[in-house]
């Protein structure tokens, strides 16, 4: 196994150090004690299984779909939708579940004397109140969300930012991520480095950057490259 050499490590969020479908459910459930506090236990289940199901991994847009979940429950007398896009934005960051030994591999990576940061596509308030609900945020050096500055993953711009603020050649970042596109074709196509989180919905999905960029199932893993 080759050590990497490289003074930043750079991480995705979601499905890299916390499990996204973990949190969403918890999300999911505090949304239907609110909107629908009398259902039974069978139909609560059911509507906690759509409301996963529907989201496609997290990347189907609020504006898509709520009204597709209004039109399958057949909810006549929802709130309105700007105040579902708010619960979503607002309330889902609020709810984490980090992977197991995701903070560690932080601080044995501060520790050795890299350089941290976290680089998340979202919509500002709901990557900035995920990383705050974790605690985590006092860990990393750079903190780049898309929403913050208008550009996504997989534009190389959103890196060369992040490597940027980190004072940091893009050769000497690696990058740490689930997104076979924007994480790392995006990461490599700025001249990073990068390992593969093969977890959550993209598991197993697009991978063979063969003799490129390892595969790691366990956020531990990454301390066997640096």
């Amino acid at each position: 196994m080759n050590q990497l050499d490289v003074k930043a490590v750079f991480f995705d969020f979601d499905d890299t150090l916390q499990s996204r479908k973990g949190a969403y459910r918890l999300y999911c459930e505090d949304f239907l004690t609110k909107y629908f506090p009398g259902i039974s236990k069978q139909e609560r289940e059911k509507k906690l299984d759509e409301m996963e199901e529907h989201v496609d991994g997290g990347y189907k847009d609020r504006e898509v779909y709520f009204p597709e979940m209004i039109a399958l429950w057949h909810w006549e007398n929802h709130p309105p939708l700007e105040e579902l896009y708010d619960s979503f934005n607002n309330d889902f960051g609020k709810h984490v579940v980090l992977l197991d030994g995701a903070v560690d591999v932080l601080k044995k990576l501060k520790e050795k004397g890299y350089i941290l940061g976290a680089v998340t596509n979202g919509v500002s308030s709901l990557q900035n109140t995920k990383l705050d609900t974790a605690g985590i945020r006092g860990l990393f050096d750079v903190v780049v969300v898309s929403g913050d500055i208008g550009i996504y993953k997989p534009d190389r711009r959103i890196f060369d930012e992040a490597a940027r603020r980190a004072g940091v050649e893009n050769e000497k970042v690696l990058f740490v991520g689930d997104h076979p596109i924007n994480d790392i074709k995006g990461a490599l196509g700025a001249g990073m480095k990068a390992i593969r989180m093969n977890y959550g919905d993209f598991k197993g999905k697009g991978l063979g950057e063969e003799g490129v960029v390892a595969e790691i199932e366990d956020i531990r893993q990454v301390l066997d490259y640096v």
